[in-house]
């Protein structure tokens, strides 16, 4: 399956194959190519690179907004869609999330058995956190439990609202010891907010955390975390 979709400001061309074995993805898009596949073996290769040359690049805002237009545009088409344009929805969602700070050249390649589902924990709260120079896994201040469900919009200008101790409310807390609950915004939700595809894991879930609970997608504190949900995308199931 190949295809193009056309922007106000951006152009994206878009290739995906599907077989029992495995599938391949490519997009270009901004002068950047970048492709994943999941082999036979199940291991799952990612790459990114400038397409005129080869060379290695960074992910930019443009290119994350020309993705996360393709993804609205393919969720569009709703939930029945045949598996390449699921992919390619799929991969451009979880891409359109891909940290400014890590280079995506160099073939890497992750074992599609390391993730952790959490379809048995749909409409519960759950420990997510991440880690930085100041606080490590599980330390209060990088550590609150979030809502998994496919909850998302309202008046909050994210999705996401965390609980102050007296009432919801939409803010980004920064490494706070007096937050302890969130919700909103697909929390372990595998890819970029709400969408067609419902694979929930733990890595994802600690993913949603670093990018808000103190950093954001620019930040190369998540970029470990980003880096563990790709096996989790590309092989976790669906939870609904």
């Amino acid at each position: 399956m190949v295809g193009t979709f056309g922007g106000e400001t951006h152009d994206v061309r878009f290739r995906g194959e599907v077989d029992d074995d495995g599938f391949e993805v490519e997009l270009e898009l901004n002068g950047l190519t970048v492709r994943i596949d999941k082999s036979a073996d199940g291991i799952v290769t990612y790459d990114g690179f400038a397409t005129a040359s080869g060379d290695p690049t960074q992910m930019t805002d443009d290119d994350r907004a020309a993705l996360t237009a393709l993804t609205a545009a393919l969720e569009a088409l709703g939930g029945e869609v045949p598996p390449a344009i699921q992919r390619v929805r799929g991969f451009a969602s979880l891409w359109s999330e891909f940290p400014s700070t890590q280079e995506m050249h160099g073939e890497l390649r992750v074992d599609f058995r390391a993730y952790t589902s959490l379809c048995g924990s749909m409409f519960t709260y759950q420990e997510a956190t991440h880690d930085d120079w100041d606080y490590d896994r599980w330390d209060d201040a990088s550590t609150h439990f979030a809502y998994l469900s496919m909850h998302s919009g309202g008046p909050c200008s994210d999705g996401t609202y965390f609980w102050t101790g007296s009432q919801w409310e939409c803010f980004e807390p920064d490494h706070s010891t007096s937050i302890e609950y969130a919700y909103g915004e697909c929390f372990g939700r595998c890819g970029a907010g709400c969408g067609s595809d419902t694979q929930f894991t733990r890595d994802c879930l600690d993913h949603d955390s670093c990018v808000r609970f103190g950093h954001s997608l620019a930040s190369f504190w998540c970029d470990d975390e980003f880096a563990s949900t790709v096996d989790d995308w590309a092989s976790a199931p669906d939870c609904l």
